[in-house]
């Protein structure tokens, strides 16, 4: 590094090319173009300041920048007939060297960017400096002729959008090297993940190699973390340093650091640098642990490939929060689509929960087969659950999502020395299926690496005891592998009359929204009154075990419910399996049917009696028969498949003491089943001292429990 006062850069002017003459004007920086500023070299050729990166190293800090010459002009324009040096607020000038080669005619209409580097001192401020334009001037001696400046600062900020890149000379991390091998380092995306009670930080890396032949990474060249207090954090490489870089194709690299809790919001540099005896000489550093962003419920990421290239995108589509006396109770669901026009591998995944403030990580599982491929536009549901403490905030939690990449060779958890074709450190293990950390890889060599980190504020909360208010019929959002849509169609009580209590009933319709054939859910049900009273369900005995594309399914719970209210609401909830905590809770009341009238709801069936009659059916002797003539409404009000042995409609003869003297059942499927207009029933071999002209006939409806028969008293016809 040369600094001159006033400006005066001990060069040679010999070492230019003169080739023409060109007349200079100079200009005050002014807006050239897309809201940059310009320097005019005359009224059609202007310079502007493109691709600017500043950043630190170990004794100095790096000027990266690219000067490019527009010429607006009708002839060729020799860039031999400029130079560029880096100024300060104090006046004090740097040299700046080009870094590439560069053909120096401008031909006319076109743009040519000239990439050049300067060595500052550290701790010069971006905002104080500028990078001087001026011409060469040769009379009787050299001279520079200014032309103007550029501000650092401003062309950085026009740039931001501009992925900031660190530049890496091989040759000084191994002299055996190419003097013109470098490596373009990008920074992709950074997590923060909690594991065994340690803060690591995570990023995607994006190399690429800018020269012109291919190679492995040196041994020798490693990467740390520092904070402006030079506080040091190792950095392991987990994934990618085994594989050669070609020219031109950009590979990615997974690296991770533990860092203190406190310093994750750090000014943190990740620096690329070679150990020389026992000093550590920087090459160059990118800024990192500014860009964690932690996705929302509904936000979709990108994965990428190994060469960087968008393969799948993942989002975590809902999540479900429930809440008892166990701890909490979470399912997030998340979903990976296909975003290329090819059939492409779904990512192995893996998922934990951890508190956003830390001390919390807990493993989730997903029991779920899941396919090998997606093809063009297709998409995968996954179902991640675990059971937390209950005292963790649902506003500090996330959802950790991990891929787990196919290695090449086994390693072990390195901070320091590193091998050939690795950064510093032979490849890791990441974090595992059950959350922790693995310090050893498999044998296949395999890593596992975050691809996502979600805030779930804005999870469904469900607490025990509680309810959400719902109208029968309405879907209830249950967090369930697959894409099963569940509702409550009815909620009656009901006669049990083997045991004399009475039996609430929970009709549900299961209805297979996939495109694809989908096991029956395996969903427990519980009831709770308002004095607190739980009350478990049981599932019908007889149930399908295959649920197919846009079919639904009738499924009946029954609860013995000896002390029940039935002008109270109570809370249905329901749970995955044998989970304890509910996977949802509504709040309903039990149905009150209109026994005055002939109408009735019995799901999926709508009935109306237009006319009824009760007849004698031939002479009066020791015996006698009953015919029961039935003019119907019969409507079908949903289609659903339903056992047929689950519901039925019972008629019993009653006499005016209301003893029973005979009965018989109607099915709704069957041969024999119930139909639309008219029905007809025998009651035969009736006793003679039954007969009377008041008799009448009571109308049920049967259940099946695997409890028992029960009934639910549905009207009188006469």
């Amino acid at each position: 590094m040369r600094r001159d006062k006033k400006g005066v850069i001990a060069s040679k002017a010999q070492k230019l090319l003169l080739a023409a003459s060109v007349l200079c004007l100079t200009f005050s920086p002014v807006t050239a173009s897309a809201g940059k500023e310009g320097v005019y070299a005359s009224s059609s050729v202007y310079f502007t300041l493109e691709k600017v990166r500043y950043s630190t190293a170990s004794d100095d800090s790096i000027l990266r920048f690219a000067v490019q010459l527009h010429n607006g002009s009708e002839g060729n324009v020799d860039y031999n007939w400029y130079g560029v040096r880096v100024t300060d607020a104090s006046g004090y000038s740097y040299s700046a060297q080009l870094t590439g080669k560069n053909n120096a005619r401008v031909q006319s209409g076109k743009a040519n960017e000239f990439a050049y580097e300067a060595r500052l001192p550290k701790g010069l401020p971006a905002d104080e400096l500028k990078v001087t334009l001026f011409s060469w001037s040769y009379g009787s001696a050299v001279a520079m002729n200014d032309l103007g400046s550029l501000s650092v600062s401003a062309a950085m900020q026009t740039d931001v959008q501009d992925a900031p890149a660190a530049v890496v000379p091989m040759a000084q991390a191994d002299s055996s090297y190419a003097s013109d091998s470098k490596v373009s380092f990008r920074l992709g995306n950074e997590y923060f993940v909690y594991e065994d009670d340690t803060w690591n930080l995570y990023a995607d890396l994006v190399a690429e190699n800018i020269s012109s032949s291919g190679f492995a990474l040196p041994a020798g060249l490693k990467m740390r973390l520092e904070d402006p207090d030079g506080q040091t954090v190792a950095v392991t490489v987990l994934d990618g340093a085994d594989k050669p870089l070609l020219p031109g194709k950009p590979q990615r690299l997974t690296v991770r650091a533990s860092v203190p809790g406190d310093a994750r919001d750090g000014m943190w540099d990740l620096q690329f640098y070679y150990a020389s005896g026992s000093e550590s000489v920087v090459l160059d550093s990118l800024a990192a642990g500014r860009t964690a962003k932690i996705s929302s419920i509904g936000d979709s990421r990108a994965v990428s490939d190994s060469a960087g290239s968008d393969s799948v995108s993942v989002q975590v589509e809902s999540a479900v929060v429930s809440q008892n006396d166990d701890g909490k109770w979470v399912t997030a669901k998340v979903r990976v689509a296909n975003v290329r026009n090819q059939v492409v591998a779904i990512p192995k995944l893996t998922a934990m929960f951890q508190a956003g403030s830390g001390g919390v990580s807990v493993a989730a599982s997903d029991t779920a087969v899941h396919p090998a491929y997606l093809s063009q536009g297709e998409t995968e549901l996954f179902s991640f659950s675990a059971l937390l403490p209950k005292g963790i905030d649902v506003d500090d939690l996330q959802l950790a999502l991990f891929e787990t990449r196919n290695g090449s060779a086994a390693g072990s958890s390195s901070t320091g020395s590193g091998t050939a074709g690795n950064t510093g450190a032979a490849n890791t293990g990441g974090t595992n299926a059950t959350g922790g950390t693995n310090n050893t890889n498999t044998a296949a060599g395999s890593k596992t690496v975050p691809i996502l980190l979600a805030g779930l504020q804005k999870a469904q909360i469900h607490q025990q005891g509680s309810g959400v208010p719902y109208n029968l019929g309405d879907h209830v959002v249950l967090a369930l592998d697959e894409k099963i849509d569940v509702a409550v169609m009815e909620l009656n009580t009901y006669e049990n009359e083997n045991y004399g209590f009475t039996t609430a009933v929970a009709k549900l319709k299961v209805t297979n929204r996939d495109t694809t054939t989908l096991a029956l859910p395996d969903l427990t049900l519980d009831l709770t009154d308002e004095s607190g009273r739980v009350y478990s369900g049981t599932r019908q005995t007889n149930v399908i075990s295959q649920l197919a594309s846009g079919n639904s399914y009738l499924v009946t719970y029954s609860f013995s419910v000896p002390e029940a209210s039935e002008d109270k609401p109570v809370t249905l909830r329901m749970y995955k399996a044998k989970e304890t905590i509910p996977l949802a809770a509504v709040s309903l009341g039990y149905g009150q049917e209109d026994t005055t009238d002939a109408s009735w709801k019995v799901y999926p069936y709508a009935i109306d009696i237009k006319e009824s009659d009760l007849l004698l059916n031939g002479l009066l002797s020791s015996t006698f028969t009953y015919t029961l003539k039935m003019n119907a409404a019969l409507t079908r009000k949903d289609t659903i498949i339903a056992d047929a042995a689950i519901s039925k409609l019972q008629f019993d003869v009653v006499d005016p003491l209301g003893f029973v003297i005979g009965s018989q059942t109607l099915p709704f499927q069957g041969t024999t089943r119930m139909v639309n207009q008219e029905n007809t029933l025998n009651f035969s071999n009736l006793k003679l001292n039954s007969f009377s002209h008041t008799n009448y006939v009571k109308v049920y409806e049967l259940i099946e429990t695997p409890n028992g028969v029960v009934k639910r008293f549905l009207g009188v016809l006469k």
